[in-house]
């Protein structure tokens, strides 16, 4: 009866998750780090280093308060509502960057200055809500049905996500907007859609709370030091996910390389992101289920695969619907990640584990390979164009493959 009314809730909370992450696939539709913003500071003036900065940065930025957030909450039996507060904290930081560019028209070196102070804000408060919301989609989910769950939450974020690509476009393309009035609208209507987002969290059920032990806990670096000295299947997939990030270093410049090379009008902004985000739809459904059925390996192994094909398409361009192609093939890098990365995670915690700490570690170490990529993207770009970068990246993400494929086992679950 037990297990019965467990997946009723965890059916509930699908749904629920599932309206909730769909309004936030819309909002970030408008503030895409991967087509979007690349091509609006690109519009202002920006440097390719600038340019180079934003993807790969966002994800280091991410990083940074990880371990502090898992720390700070490690014996907090309140995930539910600390995982609200902090996804409603987020609507006042995009409603700032919306009013900057709507109301105040900065352009030029100070609207730069001032977006990506406002970036820097936003990423950070992202990493503090990570660990958290991680936590939390455990917390209400049931094991053997976690991929499905994020293949189809994924997948709704990413439909509506192709809606807010098409609101975009027609935003962008708006004669009675001219920029940088025309994204702070779009910035906008992405603090609206955040604010409907975060009210459907309210009604999801914690199944199992996050387990809180009584005795005292060594300190966090001590817990961390033993993750990264003595599970080695976790090292070992870390080192793959460092080479992955270098998918990192040709994100910011597909959009404004292909938009160049084709000559397509800055709306195109929005056509990138739509067809980014059906690749999302289409992939986050199909390897949520390969995850749960043939194991996670499988579905991990859709992302390397898709930034693969997206680099390789970018290189060989040379009609438009080959530039909307690549940012499917994007989409479907995202869409494995989406449905696996967070659950893998769990399998190596343990349903016991630190999940929190966990994640955090991850993202950790892999934040000074990310240093590395963003640091160099920008200046290859600037010094020998973007064909050399996309080879680079590739040559990356195959090692990393390798190193996934042959060095790193399923975790048993517990």
């Amino acid at each position: 009866m037990q297990s019965q009314n467990s997946q009723q809730i965890h059916t509930q909370n699908t749904l629920f998750n599932a309206a909730g992450e769909g309004f936030w696939g819309f909002a970030m539709a408008f503030h895409n780090m991967n087509s979007v913003i690349p091509m609006f500071l690109a519009q202002m003036g920006a440097s390719a280093f600038i340019l180079g900065l934003i993807p790969g940065g966002f994800i280091l930025l991410v990083a940074l308060p990880q371990l502090l957030s898992a720390n700070l909450f490690h014996q907090s039996p309140h995930i539910k509502w600390l995982n609200i507060g902090l996804h409603f904290a987020m609507a006042p930081i995009a409603f700032l960057i919306g009013l900057a560019f709507y109301y105040f028209e900065f352009v030029g070196q100070t609207g730069i200055m001032i977006y990506l102070i406002l970036w820097v804000i936003w990423s950070l408060g992202v990493g503090f809500l990570v660990p958290v919301w991680a936590d939390f989609l455990a917390s209400v989910t049931v094991a053997g049905r976690r991929g499905r769950f994020f293949g189809i939450t994924f997948t709704v974020n990413a439909i509506l996500g192709m809606v807010g690509g098409y609101v975009l476009k027609e935003v962008l393309s708006m004669d009675s907007l001219s920029f940088p009035s025309n994204f702070g609208v779009a910035f906008l209507i992405m603090t609206l859609a955040i604010l409907a987002g975060n009210t459907f969290f309210i009604f999801m059920r914690v199944i199992h709370p996050p387990p809180l032990k009584q005795e005292q806990v060594d300190r966090w670096w001590k817990r961390l030091k033993t993750i990264y000295t003595q599970d080695r299947n976790f090292r070992n997939y870390i080192f793959s996910r460092a080479l992955a990030a270098a998918t990192m270093m040709p994100l910011a410049f597909y959009g404004v390389d292909l938009q160049s090379r084709f000559d397509l009008p800055l709306s195109s902004a929005g056509t990138f992101t739509f067809f980014l985000v059906v690749g999302q739809a289409i992939f986050n459904i199909v390897f949520g289920y390969i995850g749960d059925i043939y194991g996670r390996k499988m579905a991990i192994s859709g992302f390397f695969i898709g930034h693969l094909l997206a680099g390789l398409t970018a290189i060989l361009a040379t009609e438009p619907w080959m530039a909307y192609l690549a940012f499917v093939f994007v989409g479907m890098g995202f869409g494995a990640g989406q449905s696996s990365f967070m659950v893998f995670v769990y399998e190596f915690a343990g349903e016991l584990g630190d999940r929190k700490l966990y994640y955090a570690a991850l993202d950790t170490a892999v934040a000074p390979f990310i240093v590395v990529y963003i640091s160099v993207a920008g200046l290859l770009v600037e010094a020998f164009g973007t064909i050399p970068l996309y080879a680079l990246s590739l040559s990356f993400v195959v090692a990393g493959l390798l190193v996934f494929i042959y060095k790193v086992e399923a975790p048993t679950t517990s």
